[in-house]
């Protein structure tokens, strides 16, 4: 287990993006910062919202570099950290005084704010702005957000907080209304499977398409998440060549040909067989939780291609032309009624999995209620 730790970090670490090219997806967001940089726009208060492992706070992180950048580059695509400057190195070293990063999850309390209103009235010691970046700042306490409200009311010049959050629903609105918000998007598999084709090559590893599919799927829309799934697979495997099953049998998930012959069970209104391959994956070690959420993507897909069957284009990345062939005729072959059953179903099981003490029961009791109808 711990060289799976110190895979995982030195992948995540290695290769954080430097500049703001390198930062997988969001380039709405991308280009709005650096557009504040290059015209001088720049705000007091951002909120970056969005699942975890989407770039939250390595843009955050590349923002206040930039902005205390001393030799900034301007391109043609964008304004850059030059990496070079005394900010820039004490930055990337983790050593800048006047970058403050805070985990409100563990600094929730009213006296860590305190303690920041404190510090926010001292003037940077090196750098142009005093960049503080406040992680889950949903995790603050009720004294705490009306602490951290005052500062975002009258926030010193050569401040800027950039609060960051997986939960921005449960940010008070006080908040939201003082600072400027971008939603982070989670990334596609596309995208994904990218980044993990440019790490590939860097790392000299020989990785089949199926398997970058499949940790693009287990990612779930997190980059961050996906390096580290790899870290764990190169970690465990015994050389440099990595297989789908491979990626199957260490990280304990089932790839996409294993969910479509559920589904064609499903399809074919086959309860006892449907039943059975939950509970024999279930005895071969896959997790079901996995299953059961790639199933509702796919699901989601039959529902489009039966409402208009001209969208398979649309999923040619994502698939193959032989796995694009069994998604088409599983819309043609499965109830639409039912299908909108399995997936409603399915997404209101995928929480009761976790916490069930037999994983496979909320998977079976969706299969039974819908297909022990006929």
């Amino acid at each position: 287990m711990q060289s799976d730790h110190i895979h995982s970090l030195v992948f995540y670490r290695k290769y954080r993006p430097q500049l703001f090219r390198d930062v997988v997806g969001q380039a709405v967001i991308k280009q709005t910062l650096q557009n504040a940089i290059l015209l001088e726009r720049i705000s007091h208060g951002y909120l970056f919202a969005g699942v975890r492992g989407t770039g939250k706070t390595t843009m955050a992180r590349l923002f206040a570099k930039t902005l205390n950048c001393l030799d900034p580059q301007k391109g043609k695509i964008g304004i850059e950290p030059c990496n070079k400057c005394e900010q820039c190195k004490e930055l990337n070293l983790n050593r800048s005084l006047d970058l403050v990063e805070i985990d409100a999850a563990s600094n929730r309390g009213i006296d860590e704010i305190r303690e920041l209103r404190e510090g926010v009235k001292f003037n940077p010691m090196k750098s142009r702005y005093k960049v503080f970046i406040i992680d889950e700042v949903h995790m603050l306490t009720t004294y705490a957000f009306n602490a951290l409200l005052k500062t975002l009311e009258e926030p010193p010049e050569h401040t800027i907080f950039i609060l960051a959050t997986t939960d921005p629903d449960k940010v008070p609105a006080t908040i939201l209304s003082r600072v400027q918000r971008f939603d982070f998007r989670k990334l596609g598999i596309r995208e994904i499977v990218e980044n993990l084709s440019s790490i590939q090559k860097q790392e000299n590893l020989s990785i089949d398409e199926g398997a970058m599919k499949l940790i693009a799927y287990l990612a779930d829309g997190s980059v961050r998440d996906a390096q580290s799934i790899l870290s764990q697979v190169v970690a465990f495997s015994k050389d440099k060549t990595i297989t789908e099953g491979e990626v199957e049998e260490i990280v304990g998930s089932v790839n996409l040909e294993k969910v479509t012959a559920f589904l064609k069970l499903l399809a074919e209104g086959d309860l006892k067989g449907a039943i059975s391959c939950v509970n024999n994956l279930q005895d071969q070690e896959y997790q079901i939780q996995p299953l059961i959420r790639f199933s509702v993507e796919l699901l989601e897909k039959i529902l489009v291609l039966q409402i208009d069957p001209k969208s398979a284009d649309r999923f040619s990345q994502e698939f193959s032309q032989d796995q694009l062939k069994d998604l088409e005729m599983l819309a043609k072959n499965m109830d639409s009624r039912q299908a909108k059953l399995f997936a409603r179903g399915f997404l209101e099981a995928l929480p009761q999995i976790k916490k069930s003490v037999l994983p496979t029961l909320p998977v079976e009791l969706v299969i039974m209620e819908i297909l022990g109808e006929k």
